[in-house]
């Protein structure tokens, strides 16, 4: 009698593995909260690509759950401009351009400065502590995805002693949108170890209580990461213009 030989086991895809991860977190039940983590991590790591059809049925078969919070994610997803709904097509992953980041960098620009003035009013001694503590953790994650999510939760930990929810909420996104184009890139360029570096220098601006200087480093910081990304977007594209034409002379 001949033996038949197990089938070999197949690893998990990546969708299942974030929801496997998320599931973990959210002991065993996804929120409609969750739901969004998981389809903008999916879009912006490039698992979901641009003009990638999301399908509900399949969406909720991957995730175990109905359809309802399916749909209430991608309302949401589109409010945030990850996916696009149509009527007869369904959700859309949205197609991202160059002048669409630029804008997101312009936007950041004058956002992310005000945002420090009026953060560095109202900062305690426990939000200084959070934040190096963060930056301690940055130093020493080689993980692309997970220094994205901890730079992330430092620009809002950063800014939350602001008060001001709405834009926090508008930051959130332009740098949803910009973690698509860059999270990977900045990783293989080297480029986090130098943003950390930069971070530091911003909390401890923070911890002196020297707003003009925070606001300058958290300038000098947002056009910096534009440069890196800009140039690196470049030379992943070749059929973007020149350098010369992403000069940000013009919003």
């Amino acid at each position: 009698m001949r033996l038949i030989p197990p089938l070999p086991e197949t690893a998990p895809s990546p969708i299942a593995q974030l929801v496997d991860s998320r599931l973990q977190q959210a002991n065993g039940k996804l929120s409609v909260d969750d739901v969004v983590s998981i389809l903008q991590e999916a879009i912006i790591r490039g698992i979901y690509a641009p003009g990638r059809a999301l399908r509900q049925d399949d969406l909720a078969h991957a995730m175990g759950i109905s359809k309802i919070p399916i749909r209430e994610a991608l309302r949401t997803l589109q409010a945030n401009g990850f996916v696009e709904l149509h009527q007869h097509r369904g959700a859309i992953v949205k197609e991202l351009t160059l002048a669409q980041l630029r804008e997101a960098f312009y936007l950041r620009e004058m956002l992310e400065p005000d945002l420090m003035r009026d953060a560095t009013a109202h900062m305690d001694d426990a939000t200084l502590d959070k934040l190096e503590a963060l930056v301690a953790q940055m130093d020493g994650e080689t993980n692309a995805w997970r220094f994205s999510e901890l730079n992330a939760i430092f620009h809002q930990t950063l800014y939350a002693p602001s008060g001001r929810a709405l834009s926090m909420q508008i930051l959130a996104m332009l740098q949803g949108h910009i973690q698509r184009m860059s999270f990977m890139q900045l990783s293989l360029s080297g480029h986090n170890n130098s943003a950390n570096e930069e971070h530091r220098a911003i909390v401890a601006a923070c911890r002196r209580r020297d707003a003009s200087q925070a606001v300058r480093l958290v300038e000098q910081h947002v056009a910096h990461i534009r440069q890196v990304i800009l140039v690196l977007y470049e030379q992943q594209s070749a059929c973007l213009p020149p350098l010369s034409a992403l000069r940000e002379d013009q919003p």
